[in-house]
């Protein structure tokens, strides 16, 4: 059974730990919320990668994290929200364009671009399997149509801001580019579909690269 340790009881765990030796106990090992969270999401990815979403259950997630199937509860409220914490930790790996603010819009022609690299395969898989699972559960459905309206808001206010500030045409509605631009990396990301000898393909790349820069712009290729 793992151990969770508020802060303000932290203090007194080495008296605990002196007092079962004294007993001849074995101290009971404490878990660290971070790192059993971070192990759970690794976890699932794998098994959501080579399951797919229906194909995995809580439990199975628990036993592959190395936890009870009640603790995998104290950090996640259900599949469907894990399912989608995972999604979200590999879009965040792979310095998303909806990351307009740090990442500056010069950068998203080669990041889109990306997306059709080969090292990217498990995060392409994890692409068509969450929009086959919306197809069939209501709760992905749902939270699916929550995190792209997320991500089409903040990259069609990165799009305002610089045409704000001249950076990018004025002309085109962000709005729009917004779709335009997400329409590209859903394309990406279905391309082991639509045409797997395109992935990793250099002159793919540089083609991806000019058409969005062109969508957004920004002269040419970035």
């Amino acid at each position: 059974m793992s151990i969770y340790l508020s802060p303000a009881c932290a203090h007194a765990w080495p008296m605990v730990r002196k007092s079962n030796s004294a007993r001849g106990e074995r101290p009971r090992r404490v878990r660290d919320p971070v790192s059993t969270r971070a192990r759970i999401l690794t976890e699932a990815e794998r098994l959501f990668a080579e399951r797919g979403f229906e194909g995995v259950s809580m439990p199975a997630i628990a036993e592959a994290a190395g936890i009870t199937p009640g603790a995998i509860y104290r950090h996640f409220d259900g599949k469907a929200e894990l399912f989608f914490q995972v999604i979200g930790r590999a879009v965040d790996a792979a310095a998303a364009p909806a990351l307009t603010a740090t990442a500056g819009i010069g950068a998203i022609p080669a990041m889109v671009a990306d997306f059709a690299a080969r090292p990217q395969e498990r995060r392409r898989q994890m692409a068509v399997e969450v929009h086959y699972a919306a197809a069939k559960n209501p709760q992905v459905r749902s939270l699916l149509r929550r995190y792209v309206d997320r991500d089409l808001g903040a990259m069609a206010a990165g799009f305002a801001a610089a045409q704000s500030a001249g950076e990018i045409a004025p002309g085109p509605d962000p709005a729009l580019l917004a779709v335009a631009v997400m329409v590209f990396i859903m394309g990406q990301m279905h391309l082991g579909t639509l045409a797997p000898q395109l992935i990793g393909d250099a002159a793919w790349r540089a083609f991806v690269e000019e058409l969005v820069a062109a969508l957004l712009g920004l002269g040419g290729r970035s």
